[in-house]
């Protein structure tokens, strides 16, 4: 992959990350749920998704160059990061492992936590 190339690929997944800004609020109060019904996870996941919508293979962008620091740098997360913190919340991407017969290799996944 060029140099161009990947900077397009980052500039695409930043915009990615920058859309999920309009859900996580949301996200996070249905997951939360309210007290009396706790639920057992407190992370929601976000898999980042290609043009064509599947979703980007980890270990395909490190093959191209691209590192999940590479994509933690990019405005896009950073944006996310500063409206979570304001959330008292936390982003990070991640490699994440989907049970699906469609996606059996880990993809790349933006996890916002940090609730209780």
């Amino acid at each position: 992959m060029s140099e161009e190339q990947k900077a397009e690929q980052l500039a695409y997944l930043s915009e990615e990350i920058e859309r999920l800004i309009d859900r996580v609020a949301t996200d996070v109060r249905e997951q939360r749920g309210e007290h009396e019904e706790q639920r057992a996870s407190s992370f929601v996941i976000y898999l980042l998704r290609n043009s064509d919508k599947s979703p980007v293979a980890s270990l395909r962008l490190r093959e191209s160059g691209i590192a999940p620091d590479d994509i933690s740098g990019t405005d896009g997360f950073s944006a996310l990061k500063n409206y979570c913190e304001r959330l008292s919340l936390q982003a990070r991407v991640e490699d994440t492992i989907r049970p699906s017969r469609e996606i059996a290799d880990p993809c790349l996944g933006i996890i916002v936590d940090g609730w209780q």
